[in-house]
């Protein structure tokens, strides 16, 4: 996924270029391709960072004829935009189509240290040109302007759908062409490199463990080929030659799941001690309780506003706020080592809230990491001695 924003006028130019180098006529305002124009998807590989963790996905025009060679790309869009990453969970980054010459766009990404494969299309010569003059009208609009989402609105899935829509190829047959696999298990195949960023996806993306057609696994870069390779025209198969144009010197890593998962583990045998002391000797550990209730008060704010106000389908429910309360994010501020018969109430009340976590997650079906068990376990060994003291109020 490109991370710079790259000016369409510069393909508007070479377009003007052209027509004025081959003498078309004044009424066109495109060349028309030759029969030696050459149409491709072009594939970059993932990053390590969450911003091109799933690849790339592009598409390659060339015309030996026209001198004209040049990609176009849906995945541009500036991170200077405010609340960048909040937005992405909201799904309401704007993302767009830019086109610039193929030469400028491989160095960029040989330079990210990106590996970078094409793959030929067999298509018409009236698909080529429906192609051409549909992405260059899309460019210089304002359809060139789309909300990117995660998984099923970005540079893959823009291009997927053009291509289907252009070529005139049917859709549905890939419809109820399951591929066995849910979004998640292609996170899990090809995970974000940093654990943390890893785990956030599956803490964040709660309605993503159903089966998918191969149409919708066509989100990242190999879905797209993948997809692609089971379309057929005239019986002869939509994918020609592929080859490696440069192999990447920058390779993604699997996360260290161990980290976050000893890190979790390591907070509930403090909370197990500090519980323990609680009980059977009568120190009180507020702060650390308070820290726990903070913590999981302020993820719940941030799960409940992405139920709310999400664009993204896939994050409406989350079976998470059953122990990421917002309103631990109160009950830490309140919390006391005596506290009224209300404030108990409430305890017990969220105690009820952990118990029945994973109970109406497996129902739900929503896959959940490991890391929340423990932690809702480390919350519920916090709050026990709050919910069933006898303490008075005096």
């Amino acid at each position: 996924m490109s991370r710079q924003t790259i000016s369409s006028v510069v393909l508007f130019l070479s377009v003007l270029l052209c027509l004025s180098t081959n003498s078309y006529a004044s009424g066109n305002t495109l060349p028309k391709l030759s029969d030696k124009a050459l149409v491709s998807i072009v594939t970059c590989s993932a990053t390590p960072d969450y911003e091109g963790g799933f690849g790339h996905s592009s598409l390659r025009i060339q015309d030996a004829e026209l001198k004209i060679d040049v990609v176009f790309n849906f995945g541009t869009y500036s991170t200077q935009q405010s609340f960048f990453v909040y937005k992405i969970f909201l799904g309401t980054v704007i993302s767009s189509l830019d086109g610039e010459a193929f030469s400028k766009f491989a160095h960029r990404y040989k330079t990210e240290k990106r590996g970078m494969n094409e793959y030929y299309l067999n298509l018409s010569q009236q698909q080529k040109q429906s192609l051409w003059e549909e992405l260059n009208r899309i460019l210089l609009t304002g359809e060139r302007f789309y909300k990117f989402k995660v998984p099923t609105n970005n540079c893959s899935t823009q291009l997927r759908d053009v291509l289907f829509k252009q070529c005139g190829w049917d859709k549905s047959q890939f419809l109820n062409q399951y591929t066995g696999r849910t979004y998640r298990d292609v996170e899990q195949g090809d995970p974000l490199e940093n654990c943390w960023l890893h785990l956030l996806f599956n803490l964040t993306c709660s309605d993503i463990d159903k089966e998918i057609n191969i149409y919708e696994a066509a989100f990242n870069p190999n879905g797209l080929i993948n997809l692609l390779s089971e379309v057929r025209q005239d019986d002869q198969p939509v994918l020609m030659a592929s080859h490696r144009l440069f192999p990447p010197t920058l390779f993604k890593q699997s996360p260290n799941v161990k980290l976050s998962l000893s890190t979790f583990l390591i907070l509930l045998i403090i909370a197990s001690i500090l519980t323990y002391l609680q009980v059977k000797k009568g120190r009180y550990y507020i702060w650390f309780d308070r820290i726990l209730l903070f913590i999981s008060g302020i993820f719940g704010c941030f799960l409940f506003s992405l139920v709310l106000f999400s664009e993204i389908e896939q994050l409406r429910t989350n079976y998470n706020l059953f122990w990421a309360l917002p309103t631990n994010l109160i009950l830490a501020f309140i919390l006391k080592k005596n506290n009224p018969k209300w404030v108990k109430v409430w305890i017990q009340l969220t105690c009820i809230s952990f118990l029945l976590f994973p109970v109406a997650a497996i129902v739900g079906g929503q896959y959940i990491p490991t890391e929340a068990y423990l932690f809702t376990a480390t919350l519920l060994i916090s709050m026990l001695p709050y919910a069933i003291s006898k303490r008075k109020v005096l």
